[in-house]
């Protein structure tokens, strides 16, 4: 996404001064390096800096990321693996499946709540200050969300300015106002994408749930929310946020643990791949009447 940002800013300066017959100036290596580790997917030759750091606060932040980082380990272990380890080993329905979903609700929500800080407040803030980067505007009150379209835009601003800037930008100018839906379509289908990529590296799966909920169910509230403003679309946001944390869970952990448990899908190493395993390993056990016999 860096990269993108970097050609992308100055490609356009270089065909402009190509076309014009002006001595193209190329941006220093430096700017590029600094651009690499500063907390911002947008290249500018220039950002606003502070004028010292504060080492103090750096260690701060970095101490809560280690705490965020060890209170995930916590709610997993606690909240996730006594449920779904044993998958394959004890028979699953439906009501318990349903059950399984509600119980991963709460570690859930909590686990989006600590990765949100952890993440965009702390890891941010702590490199922002090292680089005395002055611009801080890594979220904004995305918690008073009335509308998902608000919710998108304020949850992560970093990432939603570079699809701003480089993808939604793009494609509205290509589309035109009367096709809109399609920039902003786009925009979704491959930030939903670029978070599949992101889970399936980091737990060497591939179950698109992320990519479900983000490009389908997402864009639908999106559209089905954007004219709300009321303080209950904000409690309906909440609700959905909770209800869609539970399922991610349940589902990830399920289909993670399926692969440990359960047989190869298929002998084909490609289909077994992207086939889910949890869908097709159930155990049913064995069901004996009141003497014992097998029924």
């Amino acid at each position: 996404m860096k990269s993108h940002a970097f050609v992308r800013e100055n490609i356009t300066v270089i065909m402009r001064s190509t076309a014009a017959h002006e001595h193209v100036v190329l941006p220093k290596f430096s700017n590029y390096v600094y651009f690499q580790f500063v907390p911002t997917l947008v290249y500018r030759d220039n950002y606003p800096r502070n004028k010292e750091i504060r080492w103090h606060f750096v260690l701060m932040n970095f101490a809560h990321v280690a705490a965020g980082i060890s209170y995930t380990y916590y709610i997993f272990v606690r909240f996730c693996m006594p449920v779904f380890r044993n998958f394959n080993h004890e028979h699953v329905n439906l009501k318990t499946f349903v059950k399984s979903i509600f119980d991963c609700i709460l570690p859930g929500s909590l686990n989006l709540l600590v990765v949100f800080y952890a993440l965009l407040h702390a890891w941010m803030n702590a490199f922002a200050e090292m680089l005395r980067f002055a611009d801080r505007m890594f979220y904004r009150d995305w918690w008073n969300s009335t509308t998902f379209g608000q919710y998108y835009r304020t949850w992560n601003v970093v990432v939603h300015d570079w699809l701003y800037t480089y993808i939604y930008s793009d494609m509205y100018q290509l589309c035109g106002s009367r096709f809109r839906g399609v920039a902003v379509f786009v925009t979704f289908v491959l930030s939903a994408v670029v978070h599949e990529y992101i889970l399936c590296c980091l737990l060497r799966i591939f179950y698109p749930v992320m990519f479900v909920l983000f490009a389908g169910f997402g864009v639908w509230m999106l559209f089905f929310t954007q004219a709300k403003s009321s303080r209950g679309w904000n409690i309906f946001m909440w609700v959905g946020l909770f209800l869609g944390q539970g399922i991610f869970l349940c589902l990830y952990s399920t289909e993670y643990y399926a692969r440990l448990n359960c047989p190869p899908t298929s002998a084909n190493k490609f289909l077994d791949l992207i086939i889910p395993r949890s869908w097709n390993c159930y155990v049913i056990q064995p069901v004996l009447d009141g003497t014992g016999v097998l029924v």
